[in-house]
């Protein structure tokens, strides 16, 4: 039977004859299938007549069965002249079979039947190895030369496993505030109004962490990022590490830094294993909080297919429901990475990252005021010239006082985008002139007009989630999870930190800022007088929601009696007031009844 083995092509009769894996063992067996599968045939010649099969289109297991066989017997031949050497002594023979096993290893992970096949194609007219001498020659280079294979294969596997890292990531920064590390992230809880992405910055130092959740990532995300953490700890970094995202890498983060004394190091292309501290964090809060959220939608691929198929066995839907709105995932983020992450010791520092901020060797420098930040960061605009019409934008004219001075000159122009009337006029060295007015703009938005369209889909989302939710309300993993950021909440309204140390800190661009006078405000009607409901004693839910009219109605401009307004701005730091504003409707998740609990109620 072994002469049949090296053939090309077989008859129906041989083929049956060999019993071939996965193929019937008589001759019409073989003519059946090849019918169905319609194999190609081709003439017989001789006498007798009748046609062949080409081996090459018999079926895979059917080709590596017959493969091995032919690799079997001819190492059970006499090694004698050009005859094949076995084992260790094949390759060694043969070192140019053993460079192309090891190439294809090095590209990807491949079986011993897909090499085989692929240097048989290289190398026609060299004797092949056996099954068993390539499976171990496979099984040799696997062990020995692990961060070779990682390297060509799995870059991500090399950096985090095999590549050398000796030190400590963080012994640059030594002391609070010197490095800062900005990121983003899709976020892996789907929201009722949308998917979102988070933003992040840590101090490398004391491993302080601030988030926001956004649309997405952009150069206006980010700079809000950026523009909330200075406002939130009082403090402007040194050094701000980012990677080359269009978000962080831009004109306006290119101009707006330098001006509050920030170095800008964009790291090079694909190497998040530079700022490992914010990216390590993202994940810490995917497994201890976003893991426990309806409408987590798992953070890999593996995850997701998990999830999904978890749904449909529920509901009958491989879908996964969003369940929270994003200013009440934000809620969640805010109440973890201060009440939680930010006071438990750190694993690596070995202490809590706010009591590490807090006692920085070194002070930090101080934050300038909110209005200095807003223009410092505000969105590059581009160049313009100083004319007896102002300066110009989207065929709009804007004029302030002070651009009397340089008319004629060449100016930049930065602009906040929530504002379509006001410019932010800078001279070429980076000092800031003046707020340039448009007056027929002054006072609208420009997002106003995408929000609309925005708040019609939200309304909509909202009429189906109202569904939703009263199917879920009797679900007993909320109960459990409510319970944990229910003490989030709590450990966040407790605490309360001094200022960090800081030292004063200016630049010419800053100083000039600050030195600003306001532009003159629009007029605004005289509010209507309320008579304010002073807080009762009634239950938490009542308190909250007395406390929340007075805070607005003053928002609003409507006069309301100042202890009582005093009163409800002491009771909105509160943690019960913090708590209840998360649970009060917010997380009652809509139990979907299933089909045994219907068929009972039916009965």
């Amino acid at each position: 039977m072994n002469h049949l083995l090296a053939r090309t092509h077989l008859s129906a009769a041989e083929i049956a004859q060999l019993r071939l894996a996965g193929l019937p063992a008589t001759k019409r067996g073989v003519l059946l299938l090849a019918g169905k599968a319609g194999w190609h045939r081709v003439d017989r010649p001789g006498p007798g007549g009748g046609f062949w099969f080409a081996v090459a289109e018999l079926p895979e297991g059917a080709r590596a069965d017959l493969a091995r066989r032919q690799a079997a017997a001819n190492d059970a031949q006499p090694q004698r002249g050009r005859g094949r050497p076995k084992g260790s002594d094949y390759w060694s023979a043969n070192p140019q079979v053993a460079d192309a096993v090891e190439v294809l290893l090095a590209e990807q992970q491949l079986s011993a039947s897909r090499i085989y096949e692929l240097i048989a194609a290289r190398f026609p007219g060299i004797p092949l190895p056996s099954d068993r001498t390539l499976r171990r020659r496979i099984a040799a280079i696997e062990a020995s030369k692990p961060a070779l294979l990682a390297y060509n294969r799995d870059p991500d596997l090399y950096r985090g496993k095999y590549r050398v890292s000796l030190g400590r990531a963080d012994a640059e920064a030594t002391h609070a505030n010197h490095i800062w590390e900005i990121d983003t992230t899709k976020a892996d809880v789907v929201c009722t109004d949308g998917r979102r992405s988070i933003l992040g910055i840590v101090d490398v130092y004391s491993r302080r962490a601030k988030y926001l959740v956004v649309e997405s990532e952009s150069a206006r995300s980010a700079r809000a990022t950026l523009l909330a953490t200075i406002s939130a700890w009082g403090v402007v970094p040194e050094i701000l590490r980012t990677d080359q995202g269009s978000g962080f890498v831009n004109a306006t983060m290119k101009t707006g830094l330098p001006s509050l004394g920030i170095e800008l190091d964009d790291l090079p292309p694909a190497r998040p294993d530079l700022k490992p501290h914010v990216e390590r964090l993202f994940g810490t809060f995917t497994r201890e909080r976003a893991s426990l959220l309806g409408g987590f939608v798992g953070h890999n691929v593996a995850q997701a297919q998990k999830l999904r198929a978890a749904a449909r066995r529920k509901t009958g839907r491989a879908e996964i429901v969003a369940a929270i709105s994003s200013a009440e995932l934000q809620t969640i983020i805010d109440n973890w990475v201060e009440g939680t992450y930010g006071q438990r010791v750190h694993s690596m520092t070995g202490e809590a990252p706010i009591a590490r901020f807090l006692a920085s060797p070194i002070a930090s420098r101080r934050a300038p005021d909110t209005d200095t930040l807003r223009r410092a960061l505000s969105a590059y605009v581009g160049h313009g010239t100083v004319t007896k019409k102002g300066v110009q934008w989207k065929r709009g004219s804007y004029w302030a006082e002070p651009l009397a001075a340089w008319m004629g000159q060449r100016v930049i122009l930065r602009r906040d985008e929530d504002e379509l009337g006001e410019l932010f006029v800078f001279a070429s060295t980076g000092e800031f002139i003046c707020t340039a007015l448009n007056h027929e703009r002054a006072g609208f938005s420009e997002r106003d007009f995408a929000m609309e369209a925005r708040r019609q889909q939200a309304a909509w989302i909202k009429a189906q989630q109202a569904e939703l939710r009263a199917k879920q309300r009797e679900f007993r993993f909320d109960d459990m999870r409510d319970a944990v950021l229910r003490r989030d909440a709590e450990a966040a309204g407790k605490l309360h930190t001094l200022p960090p140390r800081t030292a004063p800190h200016t630049t010419p661009a800053i100083a000039s800022m600050a030195a600003d006078v306001a532009p003159p405000a629009m007029p605004v009607p005289a509010p209507r007088r309320r008579e304010a409901v002073a807080p009762s004693t009634a239950s938490v839910r009542e308190r909250v929601a007395q406390t929340d009219q007075l805070l607005s109605d003053a928002a609003a401009g409507i006069e309301v009696d100042p202890t009582l307004l005093a009163q409800a701005r002491a009771y909105s730091k509160s943690a019960e007031y913090r708590a209840e504003k998360i649970l009060s409707g917010a997380f009652e998740r809509p139990r979907i009844a299933n089909q045994n609990s219907q068929w009972r109620q039916a009965r």
